[in-house]
């Protein structure tokens, strides 16, 4: 089986490389469609890519995230962050302190439109500025966005994919979220996240 394969590969090589020998042969040069193709084969090779974004600073929330192409448009991606927000007059009024692992989903269902699910399990210190107490323990944050990808160059990319946020799940109950939420949990809270990030593909 191994030597079948390759033999059709050295075939596959052979024909390729003549092809390239007869149009040198008959141009002197590359032609501008040869090195299109180039360009494109090396753009479709690129299944990596690192993206951080530019609007959770903000916020005092700071991430980097990889991302590999499963295929042509799935994409799975992995990385690490860091939530330091704070929150004088607003509930949860405290301050948190988090490191958070980040798991996601990117679907590009659309030429450059995509929609992604990603999700940060997190252990967070939050300091409580109702009670004065800190409250350690694991939560989980998801987050649901839709975009658009622009390409500033073929490797430098730009992701403007607003979305809602909500918790998932918290070992703790922060203090006032439950009577300031009104719902059955005080975790059931959406958020919207005017998320932009910026990437670069290799």
């Amino acid at each position: 089986m191994k030597t079948v394969f390759i033999i059709v590969l050295v075939s596959f090589m052979t024909n390729d490389l003549f092809a390239i020998s007869s149009s040198w042969e008959e141009t002197g040069d590359v032609s501008v469609a040869d090195t299109t193709i180039s360009d494109n084969l090396s753009q479709a090779e690129s299944k990596w890519s690192l993206e951080t974004s530019l609007t959770a600073p903000v916020a005092r929330i700071y991430m980097i995230k990889a991302g590999y192409r499963i295929s042509g448009n799935s994409e799975l991606g992995f990385g690490i962050g860091f939530q330091n927000w704070r929150n004088e007059n607003v509930d949860p009024a405290g301050k948190s302190n988090a490191w958070s692992l980040i798991l996601s989903y990117r679907n590009y269902f659309w030429r450059n439109f995509a929609f992604e699910v990603e999700i940060w399990p997190a252990y967070n210190h939050f300091e409580s500025f109702v009670d004065g107490r800190t409250y350690k323990g694991f939560e989980l944050w998801i987050e649901y966005r839709a975009g658009y990808r622009f390409d500033l160059t073929s490797n430098l990319l730009l992701h403007v994919m607003p979305g809602l946020g909500h918790p998932a799940w918290a070992l703790h109950d922060w203090p006032r979220l439950e009577e300031k939420s009104g719902r059955e949990s005080p975790f059931d809270i959406v958020v919207f996240v005017p998320q932009v990030l910026i990437g670069w593909k290799f």
